[in-house]
């Protein structure tokens, strides 16, 4: 049997740390939520929890960094699936779904926290989402290139819109499965789209 390095102990550590902080983040609240309640969701002590992060700011931070890196990931490969620009809107949608869903609290807390954080740990988030709202304008100029420029701001943020707050309605086990979910948001919002003139 492999050992397990002391690296990917740590990282094993911090990730579940982040999870638990995550549900209790999205529960009670950034601000209300304290370390020695983090530490107690996780079952650790406040002082194993302060060797992983120092304080509070340096946990949400981590968290979301995380999270919003792993978004970006998924969707710089869906910008990039072959085929035509229709397709490349369902992979874009298809992961963006798939990665909240399966980071379902870490996403919540990173729509509403954000501004929780001192302005030196908001600069790179801002970044992040930065890059996650010009992949979704990328595949919309290639959608529809011939709209004014001003235009595509507007599209993002709406279709954007929909996809983060998909995450405070829609149950996994229900009866809309994720794929079908994915392609219903594309089609719906594609009707629109393209309807649009210069």
């Amino acid at each position: 049997m492999p050992r397990v390095r002391k690296n990917d102990d740590y990282e094993a550590k911090s990730q579940a740390i982040m999870d638990c902080a995550a549900v209790l983040f999205a529960k009670e609240g950034f601000p209300s939520a304290k370390m020695q309640d983090v530490a107690k969701a996780c079952g650790a002590t406040k002082s194993m929890l302060y060797h992983y992060f120092p304080t509070k700011d340096d946990l949400l931070f981590a968290m979301l960094k995380e999270h919003l890196e792993r978004v970006i990931s998924g969707l710089e490969e869906a910008v990039t699936t072959p085929g035509t620009a229709r397709d490349r809107l369902h992979a874009l949608v298809l992961t963006f779904t798939q990665k909240s869903i399966q980071s379902r609290r870490r996403h919540m807390v990173a729509m509403q926290d954000v501004k929780y954080l001192p302005r030196a740990k908001q600069v790179p988030l801002n970044e992040l989402q930065r890059r996650v709202v010009d992949l979704v304008a990328q595949v919309l100029r290639e959608l529809n290139p011939h709209l004014p420029e001003e235009a595509y701001k507007p599209y993002t943020m709406m279709l954007i819109g929909v996809l983060n707050w998909t995450d405070v309605w829609y149950r996994p086990g229900g009866p809309i499965k994720q794929a079908e979910l994915s392609e219903r948001i594309a089609r719906l919002f594609l009707r629109g789209f393209l309807a649009e003139k210069s």
